[in-house]
């Protein structure tokens, strides 16, 4: 009788997150967006619904663009980056407690949930943002990025800081549960304070340093810059991002390396 044989190699540490990370990358698919009847089509409802609402207040009240920019595709410009921000943070937040019993096996970490939340949402942004570039094209809006290579770098800076925040807000909230109700209030008013329906040249000259000391400003700032032609933001800093990315990807591993057997255990 012929006995199967079986791979003896064995597989590295790269291998085995690769693996597991793919397996809960299917496993957020089926689960996020299987249980709906319109399915992946929800992924477009926020941002299209968010878009709409705004045009139509702008519309309403004669507003004809900022700059000589259509409401719509400054609006497409600040909202989606923001979007995929908030999205990231929250699911990456709630990351561990979503999956919690699958720590059971040995080869599921924390930081592959992580991963696999984040790259999820990295290809719906992606999907989503597409789409809604090619409805902007399709209604006649000057709508591709002037500058892409500007824009793809300020994506890259925003990921890093999303996911970094993201890591750190879960360790919060899983090792200290009264902190997730307070990291909740607090992304409420981003939104507001991000210049995301607004451009930072609007903001009295006096009170925009309170506004720069925002990461997300710039982030927003220096993407539409890469976006629109001829839309500038002189106070915005690729150099403060760039430093405020680093140092929070620094502390968010930082603290997931102290305190991930923790998060398992909790």
């Amino acid at each position: 009788m012929l006995k199967p044989v079986l791979n003896q190699t064995p597989r590295s540490s790269f291998q085995v997150l690769r693996d597991v990370t793919f397996g809960l990358l299917i496993r957020e698919l089926k689960t996020r967006f299987g249980s709906y009847r319109l399915g992946y089509a929800w992924a477009l409802l926020d941002p299209l619904l968010m878009i709409g609402l705004f045009s139509a207040i702008f519309g309403m009240r004669g507003h004809s663009g900022f700059g000589g920019v259509p409401a719509q595709v400054f609006i497409t410009a600040g909202y989606l980056p923001f979007l995929f921000f908030n999205k990231v943070v929250n699911q990456l937040k709630s990351a561990v407690k979503a999956n919690m019993g699958l720590f059971c096996y040995r080869q599921v970490t924390p930081f592959s949930t992580f991963i696999a939340r984040f790259m999820l949402e990295a290809m719906v942004g992606m999907v989503v943002g597409g789409i809604l570039v090619l409805g902007l094209l399709w209604f006649g809006f000057e709508a591709i990025p002037a500058d892409p290579l500007r824009v793809i770098f300020g994506y890259v800076l925003l990921m890093v800081f999303s996911f970094s925040l993201g890591i750190v807000f879960c360790v919060m909230s899983t090792l200290v549960p009264e902190a997730d109700k307070f990291l909740g209030l607090l992304m409420m008013p981003l939104m507001f304070i991000s210049c995301v329906m607004f451009p930072l040249a609007t903001i009295p000259a006096q009170y925009q340093h309170w506004f720069l000391w925002n990461p997300l400003v710039h982030a927003l700032e220096l993407i539409r810059s890469g976006w629109i032609s001829g839309y500038a933001s002189p106070n915005a800093s690729w150099s403060y991002l760039s430093g405020v990315t680093l140092v929070l990807l620094t502390f968010a591993m930082s603290c997931y390396r102290l305190s991930h057997r923790r998060l398992i255990a909790s």
